[in-house]
């Protein structure tokens, strides 16, 4: 499989096929490596966009033009950076600052979600990782990354199963806001969204991007 992560065309000269030749060259690489199938953004987990923004109506166009089908939408939210939420009794935030403090937080990832891996390292590299950690015994119970691939942009976050519906989420999300807040975003982009109802009720969050997934097959 191979993904066309970005197509653009001056405006200046729109309308003249180039769209067209630059995705086709795009596709003949991926067709020469034996890749087959070509999908247009959505290339976890360093993806620059989820697939193409609806806001794009050329892009959708070039694409169905292209014999691209519509493969699902996703969805992103945001919130106001400004949300916060106390964590639960015996419950603590750190931040995590490099890999050698990371094993508990990449130990649940493990355990759960082990496709976020490459997304947790770059987070703790690059990006901001904050920790929910049980004050009694340390256990991480929940984690959350922000601007790993895109600055500003939430995930992934997730909490330990067992520790579901007890503030863990809430109060991990409301921690990356503060540092997002501190960069100087207004707002909180939380992509390509799992649990919609969690952030809705957390944190107020809203959809503020809808991408389209469009795939050749």
């Amino acid at each position: 499989m191979g993904h066309v992560r970005f197509v653009a065309v001056h405006p200046d000269h729109r309308r003249r096929g180039l769209g067209r030749a630059l995705l086709g060259a795009a596709e003949e690489w991926v067709d020469s490596q034996g890749g087959g199938e070509v999908r247009a953004g959505g290339e976890a987990p360093f993806y620059l966009w989820p697939g193409v923004d609806v806001a794009r109506t050329g892009a959708l166009c070039l694409f169905e033009a292209a014999g691209y089908h519509d493969d699902g939408a996703v969805l992103n939210l945001s919130c106001p950076s400004s949300f916060r939420a106390d964590p639960p009794e015996g419950v603590v935030l750190r931040r995590v600052p490099d890999r050698a403090a990371s094993a508990g937080v990449a130990e649940l990832v493990a355990r759960h979600w082990p496709h976020w891996r490459p997304e947790l390292e770059r987070a703790v590299d690059r990006g901001g990782c904050v920790a929910a950690v049980a004050a009694e015994d340390g256990r991480v119970l929940g984690f959350g990354c922000h601007s790993v691939n895109r600055a500003g942009w939430v995930g992934p976050i997730g909490t330990d199963p067992e520790a579901g519906g007890t503030g863990v989420g809430s109060a991990v999300l409301g921690s990356l806001c503060g540092e997002l807040e501190a960069a100087g975003h207004a707002r909180a982009e939380i992509s390509w969204v799992g649990p919609i109802g969690f952030y809705v009720r957390a944190a107020g969050a809203s959809v503020s991007r809808v991408f389209q997934g469009r795939v050749r097959r």
